[in-house]
Order: C-alpha cells, then sequence, then structure tokens
C-alpha cells in the first residue's frame, strides 16, 4: 500500500513508550472496562506502538484486529511486538482518509488521545460511521478537560495543551451532530489519573 504524505495530527504525538506504559499498566483491563469482549472485530485508530491493539488481539481472538498508525518506524515496530498472533494487521496510513480504505466492517472501533486534534472530527466520525457494523462501538479515550500543569506523570506535566482538550459534553455533541444521532452514547467513564473513556453505539 502506497504511504500518504500527510502528517500527524495537530496537538498529538507518540508519547514516550515508558511513561505512557507505566500510566497504562494494564491495558487489557482498560479494553474490558470500555465493553471490548472476545469475538468483537476492532479498528484501532493511531495505534501507536500496539499498547492497547495487541492486547485487543489477545482478547477477541481470532477476530480480526486492524492498528492504523501514520509514523511507520513506530508502527513496524508494533507489528515486530505481534509477531505471535495471527489476527492482528497493521496498516501505515493516515486516520483522516478512512474512506478510501478497503476495510471490512467492525464491531469495535477505538481512539485514544487523538481526538482534540482533530480539524474536521465532523468527517471522521461520519467515516467512521461508515466502518460500523449495526449495533457497533465508537470508542473514545480522551484527556480530562484539566490544566495541563495539573497532569503529572513521572514527574512532568502530560497530554496536550490545556486550551485543546475537549470536554465529555462536548465530545459527544460533535458525535451526535456528525453521526445524525446514528452514533448514541451509552457508557462515560473516568479513567483515572487523567482520562476518561466515551463509547457510543451505531443504530
Amino acid at each position: 500500500m502506497n504511504l500518504l504524505k500527510s502528517q500527524p495530527l495537530p496537538f498529538t504525538s507518540m508519547p514516550d513508550r515508558y511513561w505512557w506504559e507505566t500510566l497504562w499498566s494494564d491495558p487489557r483491563q482498560i479494553l474490558v472496562t470500555l465493553g471490548l469482549k472476545p469475538g468483537f472485530s476492532v479498528l484501532d485508530l493511531g495505534c501507536g506502538y500496539g499498547h492497547f491493539t495487541i492486547p485487543a488481539a489477545r482478547l477477541v481472538s481470532p477476530a480480526p484486529v486492524v492498528g492504523i498508525e501514520i509514523d511507520r518506524p513506530i508502527l513496524e515496530e508494533a507489528h515486530q511486538n505481534s509477531s505471535a498472533l495471527t489476527n492482528c494487521s497493521w496498516l501505515n496510513e493516515d486516520i483522516l482518509a478512512l474512506k478510501s480504505l478497503s476495510l471490512n466492517k467492525f464491531d469495535f472501533v477505538m481512539m485514544h488521545s487523538t481526538f482534540h486534534g482533530l480539524a474536521d472530527p465532523i468527517k471522521l466520525v461520519q467515516d467512521i460511521t461508515a466502518l460500523l457494523k449495526p449495533n457497533g462501538f465508537f470508542s473514545v479515550i480522551n484527556w480530562s478537560p484539566i490544566p495541563r500543569e495539573e497532569t503529572i506523570w513521572l514527574d512532568m506535566p502530560r497530554g496536550p495543551k490545556t486550551e485543546v482538550r475537549i470536554h465529555p459534553n462536548k465530545l459527544i455533541s460533535t458525535v451526535l451532530s456528525a453521526s445524525k444521532d446514528q452514533l448514541l452514547p451509552v457508557q462515560i467513564i473516568q479513567l483515572p489519573p487523567y482520562h476518561y473513556g466515551v463509547n457510543f453505539q451505531f443504530n
């Protein structure tokens, strides 16, 4: 597949792997909390090193899991880390070009710490809606809308700038508007210490 010339989303970047893994020390449990179940097919948008993608593949096996990431060296590392899995595949693509990809429909589409960087969230949500199976889920994890200087991890402030963080209510209204009420919020949870999650179901 040809590589796209797009750049990573503004206000987003792949965190240093060490502190990211200490912040999310049990990704499988996070996925279970978000409602991921065995047998679900999964699409992970902006999957990075596969920190959530790989546990998802183990949880849902033998159902297919696809991770999409624009940063090729990071994606290659994810690919290496998943070499023992037969149901996990990787695409070096831009999540903003989902409509150009030939993908099967999914039970569960997830996006982690990325939604705040979208210049056109309406379009992406519409593309995601087209990729979901009936009753499928769109799961979003975001940094909580608190000052960046308060989100300290390993002695440093982490996450995006305070002004671009999104309140759950704004995220919900954006997704509702973009999907024309086809994606309805069914779960809002706090993910300590600094994140929240919202699950939408396609109707």
